[in-house]
């Protein structure tokens, strides 16, 4: 689960799946933050008393040794010190069971999504490992090679193609994963620490996914990282994860543009947004479904919403007459996409995430390419507000490069965010440097995607709300959005999409 899960999300996910055996560490450490103890976070779970109260399921505690001193030792008290584990039983062999099954729950794994409510997708042990073979046959990978896997291990990404493909954890990697906030984060590093291409030598591959791909990214990564083999991934929690890879001789252009071709014994499809048993043809937008070996078996113990992932559909012959086994369900993604001519699966954004501005589709990922492409931009985020004229309007939140000017003269649609605990976001203090005016960005979107497509409101920030593993949580971009609006006295609309109207 999560290290970055308060206490109440931790006792919520635990009896969620009546775990009887929680592993933590004495010291709980997250990107660019002080260690904390586990007792300063999970107090209510250490305490065996407490513990027994709260999840009645939780057995045992198994905890690793990270402090710096052993004063620590007296908090867990009933505790098995893993360590202590490791001498007492090595060279035992553990009990071997005769009854698991190829299609047997292996893992139990928690979304990390966009969304404010994760869900315990159940993986199998078919799923999982052959989805790790299938990515490392893409990726090529030997015994010689080595992998730096940036996502945690408690995500899918990491858990089965970081663990189960490989488990090198070392310097000199020859294999790099991460999604695309993590590799911008790296890019800054390199910079700061004026790391010339030279520097990551070793580096050959590697994936990279988790959202859409700015071209502009994957160049820089070429000329700075030396990642001109980096594969794009398209994957869900839920799919084990992958779904989709480029591959090593694709054309450049499939690279910028595409996720891949789907992976062997995987079926896609489109249908349409409106009416999901319509299947469209190659080149039409609409929303991807996928099935296969792959598929979760659904959410632990939670038939509703496992019931509003899949669609079940009676598979039939050329003859049209319904086959005699038990047909396979497809997963609804939420993703739109268009599968091309060549068999490319391109996608276009997250269907929520859609921006319907007088009845005309934009879509954020067009933007925030294009928008990357600016040098003096860092990164950027685009969310549709509610609007009470058009419906809902196009807003960036946007992170400048170091030693950038933010002029907001004559802007009143442009706003500075102050940081606080739940936006996340704060305000850029440089004092010299290169201008940046909320209409140079109005500006240069009108040129490309036109008038309708370019943000009514800019957000400078210096920090954007993710999830864990990197994703942008445009959720609450949306929430800040409009409670910075409602400050100014903009009258933006409630947002139906948190059901306030």
């Amino acid at each position: 689960m999560s290290t970055a899960y308060t206490e109440i999300q931790l006792v919520s996910a635990i009896n969620h799946i009546t775990a009887s055996c929680l592993v933590l560490s004495t010291e709980v450490s997250l990107p660019y933050k002080t260690p904390k103890s586990a007792q300063e976070l999970f107090g209510g779970l250490i305490s065996k008393g407490d513990r027994n109260n709260k999840t009645p399921s939780l057995k045992q505690l198994l905890v690793i040794d990270k402090s710096p001193s052993a004063r620590h030792r007296e908090t867990f008290l009933d505790a098995v010190w893993f360590y202590n584990a490791i001498t007492e039983y090595c060279g035992q062999e553990f009990k071997r069971r005769t009854t698991l099954h190829p299609s047997d729950i292996i893992n139990i794994q928690f979304t990390s999504g966009t969304t404010s409510t994760p869900k315990a997708a159940c993986l199998t042990h078919k799923s999982l490992l052959n989805n790790a073979i299938l990515v490392g046959d893409r990726l090529k990978l030997t015994e010689v090679d080595v992998l730096c896997c940036a996502p945690p291990i408690y995500h899918a990404f990491a858990f089965s193609l970081g663990v189960i493909s490989t488990m090198a954890f070392e310097h000199s990697a020859t294999v790099i994963y991460g999604v695309p906030t993590m590799f911008l984060a790296e890019l800054e590093e390199a910079n700061q620490r004026s790391l010339e291409s030279s520097s990551f030598s070793s580096l050959r591959t590697g994936l990279i996914g988790g959202s859409i791909v700015p071209p502009i990214l994957r160049a820089q990564l070429k000329e700075r990282m030396n990642l001109s083999g980096l594969l794009n991934m398209y994957g869900m929690t839920e799919l084990s994860p992958t779904v989709c890879t480029t591959c090593w001789d694709d054309e450049i252009e499939k690279h910028h543009n595409t996720v891949g071709a789907v992976l062997p014994h995987t079926e896609i499809k489109i249908v349409s947004r409106n009416n999901y048993h319509q299947t469209l043809r190659r080149g039409e937008r609409g929303e991807l479904l996928i099935r296969g070996y792959l598929l979760m078996k659904g959410y632990w113990e939670d038939e509703k919403k496992t019931s509003e992932a899949f669609i079940i559909e009676a598979d039939s012959n050329s003859d049209g007459l319904s086959l005699v086994r038990e047909p396979t369900p497809w997963l609804r993604t939420g993703d739109e996409a268009v599968i091309r001519p060549d068999g490319m699966l391109q996608l276009t954004g997250r269907i929520k995430d859609i921006i319907i501005r007088g009845g005309e589709n934009i879509y954020p990922s067009e933007i925030e390419n294009l928008l990357l492409q600016h040098e003096l931009i860092s990164s950027v985020a685009v969310v549709g507000l509610p609007d009470d004229r058009y419906g809902e309007i196009v807003s960036a939140f946007v992170i400048l490069h170091e030693n950038v000017v933010i002029s907001q003269c004559h802007d009143t649609m442009a706003f500075n965010l102050r940081a606080t605990s739940e936006s996340s976001i704060s305000t850029r203090n440089e004092s010299q440097g290169k201008v940046l005016t909320g209409e140079d960005i109005r500006d240069m979107v009108r040129a490309t995607l036109g008038r309708s497509s370019a943000p009514k409101f800019i957000f400078w920030a210096s920090q954007i709300p993710l999830t864990a593993t990197g994703k942008i949580e445009k959720y609450k971009l949306r929430e800040i959005g409009q409670a910075a609006l409602r400050k100014r006295g903009e009258g933006v609309a409630p947002d139906k999409q948190a059901g306030q109207r």
